[in-house]
């Protein structure tokens, strides 16, 4: 006996059930055959009374649940997605947050534009600041802009910007100063006849110096109503109503009627007019020809020994 498909689910003859040929004379095929045909419908396999093959239902299930746990997985990937994107919001808000943490912001260095690594920065009190290098060095920036350092052994030093506002420590560093620190107009200083692109920094309150061509440098002292000039060769001459003198070099004093007073400083070769008010007319030996105000609030009005400078006795010389 062979047992094969024959058409429509491939589990009969005219309804689809098996196809049991037979292929021997002996009776026991036959039994053979029923018992196969009773099988089959006892499992299912073949349509009964109008009902669904069983295994058609079994697989039809089976499609049903795989739809339901296909929804399902969809759904966790969803999901899954979703908490991904929150979590990785979350990193990026903690990232974000550790690195100004980790990064504080910078000190405040005005009126330096920088300062060596590891300065720390302290406001005082009084306006001023305190500027505390790594290896312990001291830079003291007063409320008039003075500035001060202060060495490891308490030495304490008078900080003078010079050209470019570059400042000079004591031990060789050098540091430097914003422009808008130091850069003060011509009007401001008290100076007429210097060159436009000559800008006078201030030094200290009441107090500017100004750089000049031909290695000449020019102090002006507002309060003390007095300026200095400072030559290439090292000497200096020292120019107020109540004080004219010359360090390094002879300085011829005149007086002139109205109370004012002329000089001429012999090595340098500047000369010029003082008025009684102190204001300071000179010609410079590279050619400038300055004038030099200061404000009339003292209460000095010109007269000798009102100021903090000491006053000295000047004479006519030949």
């Amino acid at each position: 006996m062979v047992v094969g498909n024959g058409y429509g689910y491939g589990y009969g003859e005219e309804d689809g059930g098996p196809i049991i040929e037979q292929t021997s004379s002996s009776e026991s095929h036959y039994e053979l055959m029923a018992l196969a045909r009773l099988l089959a419908a006892g499992l299912g396999v073949t349509d009964g009374e109008g009902e669904e093959p069983y295994l058609r239902k079994i697989r039809d299930g089976l499609a049903e649940i795989k739809g339901i746990l296909q929804q399902s997985h969809d759904a966790s990937e969803a999901l899954r997605a979703e908490a991904q994107t929150v979590l990785e919001a979350h990193a990026e808000s903690a990232q974000q947050y550790m690195q100004v943490v980790d990064q504080p912001m910078p000190p405040d260095l005005d009126p330096f534009v920088a300062m060596p690594t590891g300065t720390a920065v302290r406001d005082l009190p009084d306006g001023g600041r305190i500027f505390t290098l790594a290896d312990g060095v001291m830079v003291r920036v007063g409320p008039d802009g003075r500035l001060t350092a202060i060495g490891m052994d308490g030495s304490v030093t008078l900080l003078e910007p010079a050209r470019g506002g570059v400042v000079t420590l004591p031990d060789g560093r050098e540091l430097m100063l914003k422009p808008e620190a130091v850069r003060v107009t011509h009007e401001a200083a008290g100076i007429e006849g210097l060159p436009l692109d000559i800008d006078p920094i201030q030094t200290a309150q009441g107090r500017c110096r100004v750089e000049l061509p031909d290695g000449y440098r020019l102090d002006v002292f507002q309060s003390e109503r007095a300026a200095m000039i400072g030559n290439p060769a090292g000497t200096s001459v020292v120019l107020g109503i109540s004080r004219i003198e010359g360090v390094g070099e002879d300085v011829e004093v005149r007086l002139v009627p109205g109370g004012a007073k002329g000089f001429t400083a012999v090595e340098s070769g500047h000369k010029g007019v003082i008025e009684a008010d102190g204001t300071i007319h000179v010609a410079m030996a590279n050619g400038l020809d300055l004038v030099i105000h200061f404000p009339d609030d003292d209460g000095s009005n010109g007269n000798p020994g009102s100021d903090s400078v000491p006053a000295c006795i000047c004479e006519e010389r030949d």
